[in-house]
């Protein structure tokens, strides 16, 4: 069958999402490299989308998808991360960003093989992206608690290794594919979206990274409930 132009149109989107992930790198700004992983988000939101309502899908639009996410939320987030090490020189340095980087890309090759679901198996890379900005946010900020922090080795590593080990784990994570056609079954999905705001009333700079961390406790909750 002959390829349509139109078919197109979700790759050129996903290539977005690719090179303003390796922008965010060159211009190695906290702010300004957050609001372009950002950016990436959307346009990881918007290919798929785009590849459903123009029934595109293909494997090579999947492969493409998950090259430009380990690039916009493995590699990108990973390089700023390294920036925020208390002394970027020392080899102690370069280790954790390499965690997330190995974790992002087997989190991403491993959701390649799973069927689809309307659960996540491990937390998403971009969730893990999501977190990494909160924290460059408060960085640029200049947030007492982040800053200070992330000045101590041990917390400097203990981050990656986290959320490399979510991103691996098996722990069944809800998603907005998972919402049911009614509302009053969607508790988690509300709740998440409920708090998000809550959290961006009282400080949008550490609203990121704890509902990440919510995402996450909320997760859990969910799967011990509902364990079969």
């Amino acid at each position: 069958m002959k390829k349509r132009k139109r078919d197109r149109i979700p790759s050129a989107i996903t290539l977005l999402n690719l090179c303003f992930g390796f922008a965010a790198i060159l211009v190695a700004d906290f702010y300004k490299s957050s609001i372009l992983i950002i950016f990436c988000l959307l346009f990881d939101v918007l290919d798929g989308m785009t590849a459903r309502i123009l029934k595109a899908q293909s494997e090579l639009g999947v492969e493409l998808d998950s090259l430009a996410d380990l690039m916009s939320f493995g590699i990108a987030p990973a390089y700023l991360y390294w920036k925020l090490a208390p002394d970027p020189s020392h080899w102690m340095a370069y280790l954790p960003p390499m965690f997330l980087i190995s974790a992002s890309a087997l989190r991403l090759a491993k959701f390649n093989l799973l069927p689809s679901s309307k659960y996540f198996s491990g937390l998403p890379t971009p969730a893990t992206a999501l977190f990494l900005i909160g924290i460059f946010l408060s960085y640029h900020y200049n947030k007492a608690f982040i800053v200070n922090n992330l000045q101590n080795w041990v917390v400097y590593w203990i981050v990656p290794l986290f959320f490399a080990f979510m991103m691996l784990s098996n722990l069944k994570m809800f998603s907005l594919k998972g919402l049911d056609k009614k509302w009053v079954n969607n508790h988690f999905q509300i709740a998440m979206f409920l708090i998000f705001i809550i959290l961006l009333l009282i400080d949008n700079k550490y609203a990121l990274s704890l509902s990440v961390l919510i995402y996450i406790i909320l997760s859990t909750i969910q799967s011990i409930i509902f364990r079969p």
